[in-house]
């Protein structure tokens, strides 16, 4: 028993535990070891103590990459140097007992085996926690059961005949590289073997990798499962093999560690790229996932059997409120179904959005009986590629039929032209569409809405901003005023607001609207544009979001030419102005969503301009209507509670 084994550790900005581990393979009761040591361009002292211990032990060989690499261009680099029969692996930051190598080669020998593995002992740094041993087999020693393990992909708890491990070098530049690379090797293997009483010791740090913060460059993983998979593709009990390997490398990402990000949007991001991935391996048809939810404390097989639901519906969002609402959803089964209801409840609209989806819902469309009213949907996009297509498919999914859609995009930064090419082309041979690109950004949203009346050619104009979505009834409720009055210039419904993910955060807007407690929007209206201006809207804009109405088709050409350098308060000066032209209906249901993401005009509005702006409608205002000394007196209260809101100075410029 004489075999050379070569251990081989790559490095990186660990010079507070090389030493400890390098001596820990020095000072080995099997002496005939050469140690390859990598340094992955450290940034620390690393290279400095790796060339103090190169230069104390002779059998240690250190060797730098040229520019960083990663661990898996570090361990295929020493493969290729090893001269050992066997290979073994070391992470820089761990340390093995004395006789490790000793039982592991002397099993080798004795079974004939390709592949020895032993337990590992997870040590917590600073103590922090009990160490915890993780056993690398469970029943009989087989190659199953070394693959249905946690530490199955592990490298370091592992030794390899060379000429095995070299045939499946590890997965360059990406995270979980091993997956493939040691479970094909397993599989591969002729013989395995399992040796107990003796131990790896893996040191959990909290700036190490694994305990770095979990990030989509953790979906990699995918990666490693598909060049695992390619690798031991036709072998016999490949499928019970992929079950296990998916249930070990994937599942488990999906329902122990996904949930561990804290932060709920970058979780939404995991989620929701997970999902994509996971679609076609089919993981809800897993049999170990019964046997997870079932090994876990009672109180919390609720939670795990609802987050397991969603990989088979692909719900982004409810599995992410289902993990945000854990805690809770603890407490009781009863619990647990009410935090789902208002969950459900408060997701407006379907995520996961494909282009396909969109495509399906325009073929829909094209069947639809043609509507007595024509609506235009225009769709002025800038920079908003996230919510494109929950946009568009809010649109076509539209009980009423759409008469065209023309895409306006502002000479977006992001990718919005590639994704508005995708969707044109689908849904083009279903329904009358058309996309018109600027090429400089105009500066202004007003500018795009005139090109859009310009365009359209029904008889009236859905302005549908493009980070907006609505209710699939919008159109149906605002129009049907319209089929008894065609003297109606503008119908407009009741606004949400919704957040980046789709969730209500703010029920109505009534109540913003409503300033001086009317209670003239709690049910549904018709009125003279003129009436309606004298009553509510000289005081405050009475239309929350453009994307909440359509607006008859008419030539405004001289209204825009008014609002066109107005940044903050335009559109109120838009809406009066079209009001005056005839009747006004509203719908008292909460159809459109209006979305606050950080990007919003309103959320970075300079509040003096915007004061500014407001004093300057209302002399546009006393040029339509007869103001009363009532109306005065309003609306010199509305700019005392402004300038209080707003912290603005008393000097602020109040001509009329």
């Amino acid at each position: 028993m004489n075999k050379l084994i070569s251990v081989i550790i790559p490095c990186y900005n660990i010079d507070k535990y090389i030493e400890k581990c390098i001596e820990s393979i020095v000072k080995q009761t099997y002496k005939n070891i050469e140690i390859i040591a990598v340094d992955d361009c450290s940034t620390d002292n690393t290279m400095e103590v790796l060339k103090k211990l190169e230069e104390k032990y002779s059998n240690l060989q250190v060797y730098q990459n040229d520019k960083n690499m990663g661990a898996a261009y570090a361990r295929n680099f020493a493969i290729k140097k090893a001269k050992g029969e066997y290979i073994g692996f070391v992470d820089s930051d761990d340390y093995i007992t004395e006789d490790y190598y000793e039982k592991l080669i002397e099993t080798a020998e004795k079974e004939n085996a390709d592949i020895v593995t032993t337990d590992i002992e997870i040590i917590y740094e600073d103590n922090i926690q009990s160490p915890i041993l993780s056993k690398a087999c469970n029943g009989e020693v087989n190659k199953f059961n070394l693959v249905n393990n946690g530490l199955a992909a592990s490298p370091c708890n592992k030794i390899f005949k060379k000429e095995l491990i070299e045939k499946y070098p590890f997965l360059e530049g990406k995270i979980n590289e091993d997956v493939a690379s040691i479970l094909p090797a397993v599989v591969k293997a002729k013989k395995v073997a399992y040796i107990d009483g003796i131990k790896y010791f893996y040191v959990q740090r909290k700036d190490s990798v694994q305990n770095e913060e979990v990030t989509l460059k953790r979906l990699e993983m995918f990666d490693s499962i598909d060049i695992c998979f390619e690798r031991i593709k036709g072998e016999e009990n490949y499928e019970k093999y992929k079950e296990a390997i998916l249930y070990q490398q994937v599942i488990l990402l999906y329902m122990v560690i996904i949930p561990k990000q804290k932060d709920y949007e970058k979780r939404e991001e995991l989620l929701k790229e997970f999902m994509k991935k996971q679609e076609k391996y089919e993981l809800y048809k897993n049999k170990y996932i019964k046997q997870f939810i079932k090994e876990q404390p009672k109180k919390e097989r609720q939670f795990y059997k609802k987050l397991a639901s969603y990989l088979k519906t692909g719900d982004v969002v409810l599995a992410n409120e289902t993990i945000e609402n854990k805690d809770a959803m603890n407490k009781t089964k009863e619990k647990m179904k009410d935090i789902i209801r208002k969950i459900t409840k408060r997701t407006v609209i379907r995520r996961y959005i494909e282009v396909e989806d969109i495509e399906k819902l325009a073929k829909k469309q094209s069947k639809k009986k043609d509507s007595s009213i024509k609506i235009s949907v225009v769709i002025p996009n800038y920079n908003y590629e996230k919510f494109f297509l929950t946009r568009i498919y809010s649109i076509l999914a539209q009980t009423e039929k759409i008469y065209e859609v023309i895409i306006l995009d502002d000479c977006s930064k992001d990718n919005s032209r590639i994704l508005i090419d995708k969707v044109v082309e689908k849904i083009s041979p279903y329904m009358n569409v058309q996309k018109v690109y600027n090429e400089t950004n105009s500066g202004c949203a007003f500018k795009q809405w005139k090109k859009g009346f310009e365009l359209a050619k029904g008889d009236y104009v859905w302005i549908a901003e493009a980070d907006d979505c609505c209710d699939k009834t919008l159109l149906k409720n605002i129009i049907k005023p319209i089929k008894q009055d065609p003297n109606i210039y503008i119908s407009y419904a009741d606004t949400a607001f919704i957040n980046a993910w789709d969730k209500i955060i703010l029920p109505t807007i009534k109540p913003e609207i409503d300033i001086r407690k009317t209670n003239h929007w709690e049910s549904d209206f018709l009125d003279n544009g003129l009436e309606e201006i004298e009553k509510y809207t000289f005081l405050n804009c009475i239309i929350a979001n453009v994307s909440s109405c359509i607006i008859k088709r008419d030539n405004y050409d001289d209204i825009f030419e008014k609002i066109i350098d107005y940044k903050q308060a335009g559109d109120w000066l838009f809406y009066v102005s079209v009001m005056k032209k005839g009747d006004i209906a509203f719908c008292n249901k909460p159809l459109n969503y209006y979305r606050l993401h950080g990007n919003n005009v309103t959320s970075v509005t300079k509040k003096q301009r915007h004061f500014d702006e407001i004093v300057k409608i209302h002399g546009e205002i006393r040029k339509m209507i007869k103001m009363t000394e009532w109306h005065e007196e309003e609306i010199q209260k509305r700019y005392a509670f402004l300038k209080k809101v707003w912290n603005l100075e008393e000097d602020s410029n109040e001509k009329n």
